[in-house]
Parts: structure tokens; C-alpha cells; sequence
């Protein structure tokens, strides 16, 4: 039998990878309830989050650097790979009774190790599988792979949790794991032509390359810092959407459920349409274009008060937010050569989250330390977005949604980003 190739490849190997997603998702969402019942608290959370991110910060250049040298298939195993050998290992101790906090802290910080390579080695794959106007379509079915399970998997977990326990749903995820590992080793991937002077270069000098190539090519930098400045002013509310949410609905839990589904389902049907669509011709227009139309939905977002427009504004909020990294995506891939690709991109996402970091620090303590006391006196101005920290919440909103319009406008006229794709970055 023919091995699956191109599009029709990629597909079989991105519903392997939903499968393998789903299963994940369901067994963070056991853990949680298991780690919310031995503990009590909010802090392991925050400490599992913080050990996820950071080994995937750090690790990322070389990530970048090994797929560029090694086989993709390998780079594409490793991460479903570890997480299956993690998720053994806690199904092990699990069943022992000695599952403890720690554990899971050195699992996470190992998980994000190897979650590192996950991002770029798809990225490369579809530049080496696909034809660049298929690059879109890809993109936005890799989005549907993402989203897809924050919908599904907290039902299927909540439905088999009490039927087949924890150790149930751990089980499920491990098998899971092959239906991934299976995709990758049966779909044909063509291979990259390297030159020999480039797979012997010094391991940490690969690592630094990816951001001196993007430093050196002013259109791709150009493009990398609109971005860099929409995660930063989009940053300040992301990190406080579910506090946000809570504020405008009397603290309903059932309500930040409903507007959460509402922005995974967005997520959803937008890679669905860019697998159908691809995008603008020229993929800048939908890029900036999602921009824009999405940093207004925020500010409506930031606006109202009740759950269904927050739904809906939700919705289309993350609906564009695919269209746009879809489009960005495509962008790159089709001008990054594919042998570079894990390095630079990998370069290009340390970039993008290090400046993440800054709105994820300082957000609380702007509402709490500064912006939440002009919400305490009536004032006509500030009380029309609403009074105390919810006030102060809805501002933030939409300062952020107006100041990520400007953003998408300045895009729009400046000519590296604006011709970034017919720019020769080689010359």
C-alpha cells in the first residue's frame, strides 16, 4: 500500500495528533482535579505552568538547531514519545499511591523540554510536504489540531472520570500516543537537502543562528515585530481573561465555561475555514486584516456586560486570531529555505514569548496596584466600564484592544511588512 503524501499526508498525521491531544488534555484536566483535592491551592498550578515554560524557552534554540540536523521524523516523534513515557510513569505511581507534587513538577519541567521541538518540527514539515498555496490550508487544519481538544476533551474527561478514575483516563492518553507516533512513522516525508558544512557546525552557534537570520532579513523582522508588539498589548488581557469574564457575570463559574467554549469553538471553525480557504491571495491582507478586526472584537469584548455577547465577541476573537497566525505562518514558511526553518523558527517563538512574559508578570499588579483606584469614586468616565477591579478590568480591555488597532494600522503602511512577500529577503 501507497504511504499517504502531500496534503492528503498531512492530514492522516494531524488526525493522529488530534487523537493524541485529546488524550493529553484529558489527563491535565484529572490531574488537576487530583492536584486540587491532595492540595487545596492555586500555587502548584502556577509552578506547573511556570516549569512547562521555561525548559521550552530555554530549550528551544537547540530544539531548532536538532531538527535541522536529524530526520523530521524524528524531531516529530520525540515529543509524543516523552509525554507517553511521562504519562507511564504517573499512571505508575498513580496506581502505587505514590504520586506526589513534586513528581509532577520534575514531569512538567521535562515535558516542556521536549515540547520544544513540537511547534517548529510541524512548521518544517508542512514547508517540505505541501505547495506554498497549500501552506494556509495546512496552518489552519494544524489550528483546528490545537483547538479542537479544549472543546472535547474536559467533557469526554468529566463523562469517564467517574466511571474508570484517573487511571482510566491515563490509560486512554498512552494509547493515544500511538495513534500520533503510528501517523508520523506510516505518512511519507520527503528529505530535506542539507549541505554537509551545515550538520557539522557547533551545536550552540545553530542555536544562535535562527535569531541572527532573522535580525539580518528587515522584512521578516518588520513582520516579527508587529507581532511582537500585538502579544504585548494583547498579553495584558490574555493573562486575565478568566478574571475578566468573572467580573462581568457575578463570578459564574458556569459563565466562564460558556464564553471559554465559546473562544475554543472560534478557534475551531477558524482553522476549519483556513483548511477550506487558505487565505488572502496575498496572505498580509488576512494577516493585518485579522489584526484589526479582532483587536476591535476585544474592544467590544472589554465593553459588554452580558455572557452571550461575550460569547460571541469571544468567539470571533480567536476566530481571527487563526486566520491572522495562520496567514503569518504561511508568510514564513514560504520565505524561510526549509533546511533553516527549525532554527529560525524556533528563534522567532523564544522571541515572541520572551516579550510575553513582561504583560504576563505586571498585569495583575496594574489592576491592583494602579488602575483599580480610579474605579473606587463614581466618575462618569470610568464607571461606564464598570466599578472596582471589574472597571478596571473592562479598561484594560479595551486600552488594549485600541492600542492593537494602531498597531494593525501602522502595519498596514509600512512597506517591509506590507511587501514582505514579494520583498527577495536573500539579497
Amino acid at each position: 500500500m501507497e504511504k499517504p503524501s502531500g496534503f492528503k499526508g498531512f492530514a492522516f498525521m494531524s488526525i493522529g495528533q488530534f487523537i493524541s491531544m485529546v488524550g493529553s488534555a484529558m489527563t491535565q484536566f484529572g490531574l488537576a482535579i487530583w492536584i486540587w483535592k491532595v492540595s487545596g491551592n492555586a500555587t502548584p498550578f502556577s509552578i506547573i505552568s511556570t516549569l512547562f515554560f521555561i525548559p521550552n524557552l530555554i530549550f528551544s534554540p537547540f530544539a531548532g538547531a536538532l531538527i535541522d540536523r536529524w530526520p523530521l521524523k524524528r524531531s516529530l516523534i520525540l515529543p509524543d514519545l516523552a509525554a507517553g513515557i511521562v504519562t507511564i510513569l504517573t499512571l505508575i505511581l498513580y496506581l502505587l499511591n505514590r504520586l506526589n507534587l513534586p513528581f509532577l513538577y520534575i514531569a512538567s519541567f521535562v515535558s516542556g523540554m521536549f515540547n520544544a521541538f513540537q511547534w517548529p518540527a510541524y512548521s518544517v514539515t508542512i514547508s517540505v510536504m505541501l505547495k506554498k498555496e497549500d501552506y494556509g490550508r495546512a496552518n489552519g487544519l494544524f489550528s483546528m489540531v490545537e483547538n479542537g481538544p479544549i472543546i472535547i476533551a474536559p467533557i469526554l474527561a468529566g463523562i469517564l472520570m467517574p466511571i474508570i478514575n484517573l487511571s482510566g483516563v491515563m490509560i486512554i492518553d498512552i494509547i493515544t500516543f500511538l495513534f500520533a507516533i503510528g501517523a508520523v512513522l506510516w505518512v511519507f516525508i520527503p528529505k530535506i537537502e542539507r549541505k554537509i558544512s551545515e550538520v557539522k557546525t557547533n551545536l550552540f552557534k545553530d542555536a544562535y543562528f535562527g535569531f541572527k537570520y532573522i535580525f539580518e532579513k528587515k522584512p521578516l523582522l518588520a513582520l516579527l515585530t508587529v507581532f511582537l508588539f500585538v502579544n504585548f498589548f494583547g498579553g495584558f488581557v490574555n493573562t486575565l481573561i478568566a478574571p475578566l469574564i468573572l467580573s462581568k457575570t457575578n463570578n459564574s463559574s458556569i459563565a466562564l465555561g460558556v464564553v471559554q467554549t465559546s473562544f475554543g469553538i472560534g478557534g475551531l471553525v477558524g482553522g476549519l475555514v483556513m483548511t477550506v480557504w487558505g487565505g488572502t491571495k496575498k496572505k498580509v491582507y488576512s494577516l493585518i486584516g485579522g489584526i484589526l478586526l479582532s483587536s476591535i472584537g476585544m474592544i467590544f469584548f472589554g465593553l459588554t456586560k452580558t455572557v452571550i455577547y461575550l460569547s460571541i465577541f469571544g468567539f470571533f476573537i480567536m476566530f481571527l486570531n487563526v486566520i491572522t497566525n495562520s496567514s503569518s505562518q504561511a508568510i514564513w514558511q514560504s520565505k524561510v529555505p526549509p533546511h533553516l526553518q527549525g532554527r529560525v523558527f524556533s528563534a522567532r517563538r523564544v522571541i515572541a514569548q520572551l516579550v510575553g512574559t513582561i504583560p504576563m508578570i505586571s498585569s495583575g499588579p496594574i489592576v491592583d496596584k494602579f488602575l483599580y483606584k480610579f474605579f473606587i469614586d463614581s466618575n462618569k468616565f470610568f464607571n461606564y466600564f464598570g466599578t472596582g477591579k471589574g472597571g478596571a478590568l473592562s479598561f484594560l480591555a479595551v486600552f488594549s484592544g485600541i492600542l492593537t488597532v494602531i498597531v494593525a494600522i501602522v502595519a498596514f503602511v509600512n512597506k517591509l511588512v506590507i511587501n514582505v512577500e514579494s520583498i527577495d529577503i536573500e539579497k
